[in-house]
């Protein structure tokens, strides 16, 4: 079982990452974790979800957003976050089930699209894919973080 602060760092924990410092193109990852039953089980308790919306096949699947805690590994990993950063744009497509009676191991990739200012703010575009470690696709991504001076 991995949780996802045994694998990014947490804000303030480390020196964060400065707007300079990203680099438009750079790879994320990989990073891999195992999301397994007893993390299933823990999301779907904690966000009171409705097992019967997630079964495919008459097959017990996980949430789609377990995937959530874990959005940010990638990114996290290369670029230690800064405290007070704001996410700002999200979008993501689930592709696969986890399923919540097997360990998967999930494989976090991505880059850095660009960096861009707004308003005389900083932000970051990045984008990631989840997929298990033979490579079938789990999810994807694409977020836009604010960058704090």
């Amino acid at each position: 079982m991995t949780r996802p602060s045994e694998i990014k760092p947490r804000e303030g924990s480390v020196r964060g990452t400065l707007y300079e410092e990203f680099e438009e193109g750079a790879r994320l990852g990989p990073v891999s974790f195992d999301v397994t039953p007893a993390i299933v089980e823990e999301y779907f308790n904690a966000v009171s979800a409705d097992r019967a919306l997630y079964k495919v096949d008459d097959r017990q699947a996980a949430p789609p957003n377990v995937l959530l805690p874990y959005m940010t590994v990638p990114i996290y990993t290369k670029y230690p976050p800064n405290q007070g950063i704001v996410m700002a744009e999200l979008d993501m497509s689930w592709h696969n089930p986890i399923w919540a009676d097997e360990t998967t191991t999930v494989v976090a990739t991505g880059r850095v699209l660009r960096k861009f200012e707004k308003r005389g703010r900083r932000y970051i575009n990045w984008e990631a894919t989840f997929a298990r470690a033979s490579g079938e696709p789990i999810a994807t991504l694409v977020n836009t973080f604010h960058v704090p001076e």
